[in-house]
């Protein structure tokens, strides 16, 4: 049986699969990958592919999805299957890269605030901004994620690689999900299925950028599905 490794995302932690943990716990082994202290999404993938012996299924969400890229690539014959979320195999524009630049300066001269209210809607749908279910979990994980990991994280970010040869090149099942109101990256996860020769593609309806926590139910549903069809393979 392979372990079920669950990547956080940029700011997030563990708790942001709160909800699938609960409805997969006990049919699979399930293990949490380290993000933290790190500068390289490289080092991420090679730090989560020594926690965990055997096969694996890596599930990583935005950041996390860049992190399961990279332990496909590194460990492709680790993989019973992979899935990502919300995420994207192709690097940042020159645009998005001078966006990350400005945070990370902002945050070097202590302006550091974590996910504030301001910040919500590129996190989540609109329709969710006023579900404090929803919006304090956020803010409580970017709080313990912090100022000095989150600047680690932009870096490695700024610096993972393309990933596109990777997903070609993979023949193990793929799932990769988005929220439909994610919009900067529905094309993105569209062009990872497409890519990868055995894959779904799967979108949330009303979800942001987190789906895991706007509709888990949903994405349970979906990922369940999959999970069932790769383990009785």
């Amino acid at each position: 049986m392979p372990t079920l490794l669950f990547i956080p995302g940029l700011l997030l932690t563990p708790r942001l699969y709160d909800a699938q943990v609960a409805a997969l716990r006990g049919r699979y082994s399930i293990a949490f990958a380290d993000t933290f202290g790190m500068n390289s999404i490289t080092a991420m993938a090679e730090k989560a592919l020594a926690s965990v012996d055997g096969d694996i299924i890596p599930i990583g969400l935005s950041m996390g999805g860049y992190v399961s890229l990279e332990i496909a690539r590194l460990a492709p014959q680790r993989l019973r299957a992979i899935v990502a979320m919300d995420s994207n195999a192709t690097t940042d524009s020159p645009e998005r890269k001078a966006e990350r630049k400005r945070l990370i300066e902002m945050s070097s001269i202590g302006k550091f605030r974590g996910v504030t209210k301001t910040l919500l809607p590129q996190f989540i749908a609109e329709a969710n901004l006023d579900d404090e279910t929803i919006t304090r979990p956020i803010m409580d994980m970017a709080e313990e994620v912090g100022r000095d990991n989150f600047l680690s994280q932009q870096e490695a970010i700024m610096e993972r690689r393309d990933q596109m040869d990777t997903l070609k090149g993979l023949d193990c099942p793929g799932l990769f999900i988005v929220g439909s109101e994610d919009t900067p990256f529905v094309e993105p996860v569209r062009a990872m299925a497409e890519a990868m020769p055995n894959a779904r593609y799967s979108v949330i309806d009303g979800a942001g950028h987190l789906p895991t926590l706007e509709d888990p139910d949903a994405v349970n549903a979906v990922l369940e599905d999959f999970l069932d069809s790769v383990i009785s393979d």
